[in-house]
């Protein structure tokens, strides 16, 4: 055996994975039998004349039979053979005691001679065996051709793995070239196909047993190449060499069609074999024509832009000028710095992208002799390779002269951007544009009015005057407010026009601040409406301080600066709305998750549609999952309401749906499959047109469970009682009825046995089982008269006949009649009490208590113990009227009773279990009887542990 195999233990052989993959090799565990080994089976069984033979394969949770001769046995000794990896030899299985009980056994399988097959490394796969239904000792011979078979097996099995091995390497190898992306195609030294992938058959259309053992030429070569390709075959043939193989080489081909197309091969030669790995780079030389094109056509769309673009080599030499360019007088020649001193030739865009810096929006002048300077800006960069080899550089440059008269306005726009980011509040942002856009503009006052709709006016919230211009007429600081329509703020806002008056002064429309205006040496005034939509927020004024035309131009960016500002304070107005309502909403959601319910509001839309307006931040609770605000309640309920509650939901939506209050409690199926009880209360309310509903689910699911096992309970409870109350009937009926067909019977062996002890001519042990049988016959009647009375207590039957009874002279009888029982054990049993103590009772069941009370105590006392009976009258206490009570104690110093046991003390048939253990008899009915019985003449007992050992009873009756 292997070093492998032997490894491993015989308690793990059966499940040792390197065993089962080595079984799994074979292919036979799940091929069915095979004819080879079938005849080697037939073979064992003929030449050693038994009933069977099989080859069986065991794995670790069953067993093949791969081979056999004659029935397959259901159970064989097999899995022994395996997982001792040794031969196993049964003349009779029945007396051998390595297989008792085997279930073979009882199949047939009485001898039986086992051989391992195993693996070529040692591991064990299964067992060649012989059986027979009969006892038979196996000859040496016999022994050694199953063995010599069990080789031929082993041989075979390791045949079969290895053919399976070679297959599956060549599928796999044939799997790794299917899934190749490239064609793949090997020919031998003639020329012939001897290997054609998946590829191959979609790029040249012809499939593999089409391709395999026919000449390559004939598949893939156009015509005009196989000269040249014959010629190189003989030539390797002849033992030359090919310069071809280990390069990239782009040839053409041609597929079944007669397509010709342009391929890159890369070839492999090893001693009789071509393998080539063939890519289709039709689309790479169509890229490589397209370039040339490109390049035709780059030049073409250079020339006819405005830009202008020069660029130049990796030596720096300027290799391309587009036609702007060369208008550009002298290209980069003569560039100036924006305030007109020559730019250094380092410090040209060029030049710096060459070095490798980026260049943005270099701004750069052109002075053309004679001519108006031109500005320019320049983008230019640096040329690189993927790799990042430089290749040159670029530049573009953008003709700026334009955009120059436009710098005003933006350099004001930008102004006022600056003035709103630093603004903290919108009167702020206000004062900050007017003062930007005065001083941009060179006027030397501004002012913002904000509108104000409710009020019906237009308030000056902020202005700028120009330092050292004195215009405290107009400056005063004090709040300013005009309806609408009134000076040239609220015109504007009334007419939702600009207005530009050339003398402020003598406007009519101003004539509310007129004299202020003349009086600071203000002129021309231009003021515009701040819009947001259709909204006029605020009017913005500018003054002069000489006279100015109209100039529109100004105008419009005084327009572009208003809706500017509109948008700003619309946004900040918003932005502080949604502000406040987003901490209103934290504040509320702060409330609202503090709760267990689910609070929401929905929109009944015209189309009687549900759209959710708000919803808990948590709705796990009542749904089974986390809800946003987006949700969709009426979608989140479809479906998932119980079906036995689907007509009262329909009746509450449809309340809801028209407007009227509604509640209703139904159960809701999760999106987690948990059924849950949701109380719901909706309150609809309207805003405008708009119908909402505010609305709260409760889960009262608990409810509902405590509600449901609350019931189930009281149920159970209510079918337990009546159980109970029917067996306690049934068994009291039954101690009656027991008890009253036992009196009879009992009476008669009692008189019988007093007759016969009567008899003088009784033997001595005659007379002694007389004697016993009259013993035992009174313990039993005892027992029976005890049930008796319990029968009659359960059924309140018990009669009492009371008269006025001397409880001395009653404790004095009974301790007379249980002095023998004392003496028989060695107690001292002591009594002490008034000459005279009466009380109303009845005396025979009065004896009966007193009776069982201190034969008790002689029985649960040891021998030489002491029983104590003490009598005494209790008066009443204070204030009480009556005669007191007559107490009785029976105190004895006997075995005692566990603490724990007191309160069952006096249940029927209870027996403490400190007498269970000693063997004390009893029944568990004397001491229930007993207080039965003081309870029915109104009095009481109790037990309890006497002072130093055993117990106290206790009887309180009224005194007479």
């Amino acid at each position: 055996m292997g070093s492998t195999a032997s490894a491993t233990g015989a308690d793990g052989r059966l499940s040792d994975a390197a065993r089962l993959r080595r079984l799994g090799d074979t292919g036979l565990l799940d091929s069915g039998p095979s004819a080879s080994l079938d005849r080697l089976a037939r073979a064992a069984a003929h030449q050693l004349r038994t009933s069977r033979a099989q080859v069986s394969l065991v794995a670790d949770d069953r067993r093949v039979v791969a081979g056999s001769a004659g029935p397959p046995a259901p159970h064989t000794f097999c899995r022994l053979v395996v997982d001792s990896d040794a031969p196993l030899i049964f003349t009779d299985a029945r007396v051998d005691d390595r297989v008792a009980g085997h279930p073979a056994i009882d199949d047939g399988v009485i001898a039986y001679a086992g051989f391992p097959i195993r693996s070529l490394d040692g591991y064990p796969l299964g067992a060649f065996c012989v059986l027979h239904d009969e006892p038979r000792d196996w000859e040496p011979r016999d022994l050694l051709l199953v063995e010599d078979l069990a080789a031929v097996v082993e041989a075979e099995i390791a045949m079969r793995a290895e053919v399976r091995a070679h297959a599956s390497t060549a599928r796999r190898l044939q799997t790794v070239l299917d899934a190749c992306q490239d064609a793949y195609v090997s020919i031998d030294t003639t020329g012939v196909v001897t290997s054609w992938n998946a590829a191959a058959e979609g790029l040249f259309g012809f499939t593999a047993a089409e391709a395999l053992g026919t000449p390559v030429a004939n598949l893939i070569i156009p015509p005009r190449f196989r000269a040249a390709h014959t010629a190189g075959l003989a030539r390797i043939n002849a033992g030359g060499q090919t310069r071809l193989s280990g390069h990239r080489i782009e040839l053409t081909a041609r597929n079944r069609a007669g397509h010709e197309f342009p391929i890159e091969m890369t070839l492999q030669v090893d001693a009789f074999t071509f393998h080539a790995f063939l890519h289709d780079i039709s689309g790479r030389v169509a890229d490589r024509r397209q370039l040339e094109h490109e390049r035709t056509f780059l030049q073409a769309l250079l020339d006819s832009l405005d830009v202008g673009v020069a660029a130049c080599d990796a030596d720096g030499r300027p290799t391309l000028f587009n036609h702007a360019m060369r208008e550009i007088k002298s290209g980069e020649h003569g560039l100036c710095s924006p305030d007109g001193a020559p730019l250094d030739p380092g410090e040209a865009p060029l030049a710096r992208a060459f070095r490798g810096e980026i260049v943005d929006r270099q701004h750069v002048v052109v002075v053309p002799p004679g001519g108006a300077p031109q500005h320019f800006h320049a983008n230019a960069r640096r040329i690189e390779t993927p790799d990042g080899q430089r290749i040159g550089a670029v530049v573009a440059l953008h003709d700026i002269t334009d955009q120059r008269v436009a710098e005003r306005s933006r350099d004001v726009r930008y102004a006022v951007a600056r003035a709103l980011a630093d603004a903290e509040s919108a009167e702020e942002a206000a004062g900050r544009t007017v003062a930007a856009v005065a001083r941009a503009l060179g006027w030397v006052y501004g002012e913002f009015w904000q509108t104000d709709e409710e009020a019906g006016v237009i308030n000056r919230v902020g202005h700028w005057s120009e330092p050292g211009h004195d215009l405290g007429a107009v400056t005063d600081g004090r709040p300013f407010s005009v309806d609408r329509g009134v000076g040239l703020a609220g015109h504007i806002w009334l007419t939702e026009a600009e207005l530009f008056a050339a003398e402020a002064a003598d406007d009519a429309r101003l004539l509310t601040r007129a004299d202020q205006i003349r009086a600071a040496g203000l002129h021309s005034a231009l003021g515009v409406p701040v819009r947001s939509g259709d909204r006029i927020l605020g009017v913005l004024l500018l003054f002069s301080a000489d006279v100015q035309e109209y100039d529109a131009d100004v105008s419009d960016l005084l327009e572009l600066i208003g809706a500017q500002l509109g948008r700003y304070l619309e946004r900040r107005r918003s932005e502080d709305l949604a502000l406040a309502l987003a901490a209103a909403r934290r504040d509320f959601d702060r409330v609202i998750e503090q709760v267990n319910d689910y609070v929401w509001t929905v929109e009944v839309r015209p189309d009687r549609t549900i759209g959710s307006i708000y919803a808990s931040p948590d709705g796990s609770g009542v749904f089974g999952e986390e809800l946003t605000i987006e949700w969709d309640m009426a979608a989140a309920m479809h479906g998932r309401v119980h079906p036995d509650d689907q007509e009262a939901y329909d009746e509450f939506v449809a309340k809801v749906m028209d407007g009227q209050p509604a509640e209703n409690e139904i159960r809701l199926i999760g999106t987690d499959g948990v059924t849950r009880w949701v109380w719901t209360r909706a309150m609809p309310r309207r805003e405008g047109r708009k119908l909402l509903l505010d609305g709260i689910s409760t889960n009262v699911t608990e409810r509902h469970l405590l509600a449901d096992q609350r019931e189930k309970l009281l149920t159970d409870q209510r079918a337990q009682n009546e159980k109970l109350r029917r067996v306690d009937r049934l068994k009291d009926e039954l101690v009656a009825l027991v008890s009253h067909e036992l009196r009879n019977p009992l009476g008669a062996i009692r008189s019988y046995t007093e007759t016969l002890l009567d008899e003088p001519d009784l033997t001595a042990d005659q007379r002694h089982l007389a004697e016993v049988i009259d013993r035992r016959s009174a313990d039993m009647q005892a027992m029976v008269d005890d049930l008796l009375d319990l029968a009659r207590i359960e059924a309140g039957q018990l009669h009492l006949e009371a008269r006025p009874l001397s409880m001395t002279r009653l404790i004095r009888d009974v301790l007379q009649g249980l002095q023998p029982a004392a003496d028989a054990k060695d107690l001292v049993v002591e009594v002490a009490g008034p000459r005279e103590l009466l009380a109303q009772a009845d005396p025979m069941r009065l004896r009966q208590v007193l009776d069982n009370l201190v034969s008790n105590a002689i029985k649960y006392t040891p021998a030489g113990g002491r029983v104590t009976v003490t009598a005494r009258h209790d008066p009443p206490p204070p204030g009480n009227m009556g005669d007191g009570d007559v107490t009785i104690e029976v105190t004895d110093t006997g075995i005692g009773i566990p603490a724990d046991q007191y309160p069952h003390l006096f249940d029927r048939f209870f027996r403490a279990s400190n007498a269970v253990q000693q063997g004390i008899k009893g029944t568990g009915l004397g001491l229930a009887i007993t207080k039965a019985i003081v309870d029915a003449h109104g009095g009481t007992l109790t037990a309890g542990p006497a002072p130093d050992s055993g117990c106290t009873f206790t009887v309180r009756l009224p005194a007479l």
